[in-house]
């Protein structure tokens, strides 16, 4: 008789163990795919389980909790976003709260846009206030020399900031594209993977044809970000920029009207008043001569790119109209007659 007591104890731990197995690694909450969840920073198991459970990510809370104490892992439930491919068991379930994946997001920097205009991008998506995203890359048109104030400086190892000016902001030193960044990602992370991006269209080939130009990189930035802003296509901004490339040896004025749109803060008209023009701001090239203090916008490559590599031509003026075509001319008078039929 006790043996057969004992055989059916047996039996029914057998039955239990089995039970126990197949909860915790065979039976499936649900028929999925995949599945994500998230903890947020100070839930408690108890609350994670219940969740969990209500969500069919988990058959029972209860086992959820004891397989956590078993495993130890009961004190070391981290926040963040989590995710299960099938099988949904609980076993993968609590496996994955040891890795938990960073949700991402994705961002888009347009061409020409200055610091500013990154900054209220960055507000209205939710990715950063726009205080927060200046105090690590600094202020637009902002003279930090002439102000007495610190300059916000990113750390990194790139080339392409190793002659930049302790007196401006990174305008120009973030590159355009779209990216793909994590949820949980600092502002200077995200900055910093910009700029990553913008070292990485330097090549050596580039930056011994700057050298042989007796040009640097920071004036090479600084003008392909005006001809970002002034004209559109690669063969006009090749153009323009031998142009500007030729007044800027002479040290005569550029006058370009993006400069001026930078330094008082205006957008969407390309022409500008005379007001416009009075500005004291070092970067207006109506007032003072050569180029601007330091780059006005994200330029794309097409402009770094006929900032270095620009088309020899004979025109010393230019402008562009309401449509975007450039009228260049060689004499004042052909320029005056220029902007009478195209302005």
């Amino acid at each position: 008789m006790k043996k057969f007591i004992f055989l059916i104890l047996l039996v029914c731990l057998g039955i239990g163990a089995w039970f126990v197995h197949s909860e915790i690694f065979s039976a499936e909450a649900q028929y999925a795919d995949k599945v994500t969840f998230s903890i947020a920073k100070g839930e408690s198991v108890s609350l994670v389980a219940e969740k969990l459970e209500e969500k069919h990510i988990i058959r029972s809370a209860w086992l959820f909790k004891k397989y956590l104490s078993f495993r130890k892992l009961d004190t070391e439930i981290r926040e963040g976003e989590f995710l299960v491919e099938s099988p949904i068991t609980l076993a993968r379930v609590v496996n994955s709260l040891a890795n938990p994946t960073q949700a991402e997001t994705t961002i888009t920097i347009l061409p020409g846009w200055d610091l500013r205009e990154i900054a209220e991008y960055f507000e209205k998506q939710g990715i950063a206030s726009s205080t927060d995203f200046l105090a690590v890359v600094g202020k637009s048109a902002y003279n930090y020399k002439v102000e007495r104030k610190i300059v916000p400086v990113v750390k990194g190892d790139w080339q392409i900031t190793k002659d930049k000016p302790s007196f401006v902001s990174y305008d120009g030193y973030l590159a355009p594209d779209t990216y793909r960044i994590f949820k949980n990602a600092t502002i200077t992370e995200i900055v910093q993977k910009l700029i990553d991006e913008r070292e990485k269209q330097f090549t050596e080939q580039m930056y011994n044809d700057i050298k042989k130009s007796g040009r640097t990189v920071f004036e090479v930035l600084t003008m392909a970000s005006v001809l970002e802003r002034e004209v559109r296509g690669l063969e006009d901004k090749k153009i323009v920029s031998d142009l500007f490339w030729r007044r800027y040896d002479k040290n005569w004025a550029l006058q370009a009207d993006s400069t001026v749109h930078y330094a008082v803060g205006k957008k969407g008209d390309v022409f500008t008043t005379a007001e416009d023009r009075d500005s004291l701001s070092p970067w207006n090239t109506y007032r003072y001569p050569g180029l601007p203090l330091g780059p006005i916008s994200t330029p794309n490559i097409d402009s770094i790119m006929a900032a270095i590599y620009p088309e020899g031509n004979d025109y010393w003026y230019f402008l562009t109209d309401s449509k975007g075509k450039v009228w260049y001319s060689t004499t004042l008078e052909e320029h005056n007659i220029n902007r009478y039929k195209h302005t």
